[in-house]
């Protein structure tokens, strides 16, 4: 039988490296797979400080109430910030690869990171 040996994102442990705007924020530490996402630990660098608020806002709106629905204040409030998070170009480097993973949903919420490739 002839398997196609894992790809590197679908590995535990594999590294990666998060840009946003071109500019290298933070390392990825993969901890596993759930369907289309990718999710794991993030060690952000000096850079991450200049996108940090955008995703301290996702959290905190994302966190509100968990049992009840978003007010509209609220979800338009959300869907505003996630068209921000989506507008930084988010990329993804693996260690040992020599491509680039476009990234269609990102989010960062404190050391958990989770993203949708394109």
């Amino acid at each position: 039988m002839n398997r196609e040996a894992p790809s590197i994102r679908a590995r535990k442990g594999a590294r990666a490296a998060l840009y946003l705007n071109g500019i290298l924020v933070g390392w990825i530490t993969v901890q596993g797979l759930d369907t289309s996402w990718t999710f794991g630990r993030f060690e952000p660098r000096a850079a991450f400080s200049d996108f940090a608020p955008i995703f301290g806002r996702w959290s905190l709106l994302m966190h509100i109430d968990e049992e009840l629905p978003l007010d509209g204040a609220a979800a338009i409030e959300l869907s505003q910030t996630e068209r921000e998070i989506d507008a930084l170009r988010p990329r993804v480097c693996f260690s040992g690869e020599d491509a680039w993973h476009e990234v269609a949903e990102l989010n960062i919420d404190g050391t958990l990171i989770e993203w949708k490739e394109v």
